[in-house]
């Protein structure tokens, strides 16, 4: 192990901070240098605001020819800045949709959660609460339904003593916009006049469904006893080279269950045999 130098460690502690460089140049690169970061920066500035502005309208065009001129596409792809915001939607919803999500005991009784946004914000609201954007994506992306019923189980157990619910319930409930022509008249519409829908969706199983279970980890942190031996639904992680493995082992088994196959011949007349054209 090499001894760090007195008074190298010193200067770093305890020497005052130097603004300025050594030969008293003002910018830490000579003008060459400048010059090609402010170009970089310039071009990726407008390669930003070409990739997430609206690539329709009145300049759909000039959108569409300054990213083949400045070939911001391969640009993004390559800095691994793609992204879609989708926030200027041609097509906006035409319904709004809530969840709502319950949980069911083994006694039987079912509680709300009052996880959906229905009749709890005022119209029109300042302040945005990201449950209504989860309620969405929810209903839009329902492989997302089995995740956050995990968590509503965990939750549930943690502020219960440890008992988890028997199932998680999830019940879709929506409310068509009307058309513009028929509220500009009446200067707008009160959504809870509106007529709401209601569709009952899966359940999810407490008990059968990966990490919907509190880790024996968390619950004594939280002075709860243990889970039951087998209780805990682990997740199955998966590396390359497990994977790599797994493949390896199956290509072998299904070779020793194949029976060894007799040499091809060449069929008489056709195009291996002798005196074929």
């Amino acid at each position: 192990m090499t001894t760090p130098d007195p008074e190298l460690t010193e200067s770093l502690l305890r020497a005052p901070l130097t603004v300025a460089a050594a030969d008293g140049r003002r910018w830490a690169y000579k003008p060459f240098g400048l010059v090609l970061c402010s170009l970089f920066i310039l071009y990726h500035v407008i390669a930003l605001l070409q990739h997430t502005t609206p690539s329709g309208g009145l300049a759909a065009n000039f959108s569409r020819s300054l990213a083949e001129k400045l070939r911001v596409g391969a640009y993004m792809r390559a800095t691994s800045n793609i992204q879609s915001w989708s926030m200027f939607a041609p097509n906006p919803h035409r319904s709004n949709m809530f969840l709502q999500v319950f949980v069911e005991l083994a006694d039987g009784s079912v509680y709300d959660l009052q996880h959906d946004m229905y009749g709890r914000r005022e119209y029109p609201y300042v302040f945005y609460d990201r449950m209504g954007k989860i309620n969405r994506r929810l209903l839009e992306q329902d492989r997302y339904q089995r995740h956050y019923a995990a968590w509503v189980c965990r939750d549930w157990a943690l502020h219960h003593n440890g008992e988890a619910p028997v199932r998680v319930k999830f019940v879709k409930m929506w409310t068509k916009v009307p058309h513009p022509a028929k509220v500009i008249p009446f200067m707008g519409f009160d959504p809870m006049q509106l007529k709401l829908t209601k569709e009952h969706l899966p359940s999810v199983e407490c008990a059968s469904t990966v990490h919907a279970q509190l880790p024996d980890e968390v619950r004594a942190r939280h002075g709860l006893p243990p889970l039951a031996p087998g209780e805990f639904r682990d997740a199955i992680i998966q590396t390359w080279h497990d994977k790599a493995e797994q493949r390896e082992k199956t290509i072998e088994r299904r070779r020793a269950l194949m029976p060894d196959e007799p040499p091809l011949l060449p069929v008489e007349g056709g195009p291996g045999a002798e005196g074929g054209e």
